[in-house]
């Protein structure tokens, strides 16, 4: 996983120093997209294929967003089955994510999308959709998590997730910025962005359908409780902004790498860290899962929800539905 180093985000001297420095990387990144893009012939198939991606490394809450969406889908009446990589999965699939003993070769993400809806884990996801295809149990839609730079597969409808706060960055594509691909190559292929986080009051315009949602977590119900949390996301100050946006008194921090696979002296550690300040430990659902369950009586979670507003959830699903019937 690439770690977003801080020059992607600034505007300083030293920043735009860096990012002239590593521009014609940029260049060459940009042009073996090209062609692989060129070279692709995607496949066809006879499910609605909707992709949820992200243009930026890092996270722009897209896992939570496509689990909404999810959601959101089988409302409409469709039958869904998310289809994933598999982020620092042990297995390279294509296998059904159960919730069983051996769930830890599945990854974080995989495991969080399997507590939703049934999901398949395949790296290379043309020979995931051809497994879905011929699968006993019929679905009409496969939803991606990820994939938006895939040219494997023809989606149906592509939605890109993008972060509130953390925009787009320099806008420059990788190393130099944080964009996995050109703006104006992924605003060619996008049906609609979906903003994500908390709000931001200069939001950019990109001349496409956008959609806005919030992020919904249950306030604090022991206010007197102090808290030790920690994490492993991309963005660990998302979470630490959410606990304290709920009132939660938070004491201690600790954050680890993105999609960190926790040993079991690494939970030890830290319940006893949190058990000698008089601390109750505190996670995100994605980190739990990843967890042994015989530590779960001493860690709390806070779930959070990607939701829309009433009228803007109305305008959403319409715009599905009107695609995937177009």
């Amino acid at each position: 996983m690439i770690v977003a180093p801080k020059f992607w985000y600034n505007r300083n001297k030293i920043s735009i120093f860096f990012s002239i420095i590593l521009y014609p990387l940029s260049l060459v990144w940009i042009l073996i997209f090209k062609i692989k893009k060129e070279l692709s012939n995607p496949y066809k198939s006879n499910l609605t294929v909707i992709c949820v991606g992200n243009i930026t490394v890092g996270g722009s809450g897209k896992t939570p967003l496509s689990i909404s969406i999810f959601k959101w889908l089988k409302e409409l009446g469709y039958n869904p089955i998310f289809l994933t990589g598999g982020y620092k999965a042990k297995t390279s699939g294509p296998v059904i994510v159960t919730m069983n003993k051996k769930k830890n070769i599945f990854g974080d993400e995989a495991l969080l999308l399997a507590k939703t809806g049934p999901t398949l884990i395949s790296k290379n996801r043309l020979i995931g959709i051809k497994y879905i295809e011929k699968l006993k149990k019929k679905y009409d839609l496969v939803l991606m998590d990820d994939g938006l730079q895939n040219h494997q597969i023809y989606k149906n409808l592509n939605l890109l997730a993008v972060d509130r706060k953390f925009l787009l960055g320099n806008k420059f594509c990788l190393p130099a910025g944080p964009l996995r691909e050109t703006l104006n190559s992924c605003l060619n292929r996008i049906d609609a962005i979906v903003f994500t986080g908390n709000k931001n009051k200069n939001k950019p315009k990109f001349n496409k359908t956008s959609f806005d949602t919030f992020i919904y977590a249950k306030k604090n119900k022991y206010p007197n409780r102090k808290y030790f949390a920690f994490c492993a996301i991309a963005n660990p100050e998302k979470f630490l902004d959410t606990l304290k946006l709920m009132n939660f008194n938070i004491k201690s921090f600790r954050s680890f790498p993105d999609h960190y696979n926790y040993e079991e002296n690494d939970i030890i550690d830290l319940i006893n860290s949190a058990l000698k300040s008089n601390l109750k430990l505190i996670t995100t659902e994605k980190d739990l899962v990843k967890i042994d369950v015989k530590f779960h009586k001493y860690i709390d979670i806070l779930p959070i929800e990607i939701k829309m507003s009433l009228s803007e959830l109305e305008k959403f699903k319409l715009f599905i539905n009107n695609q995937i019937n177009a």
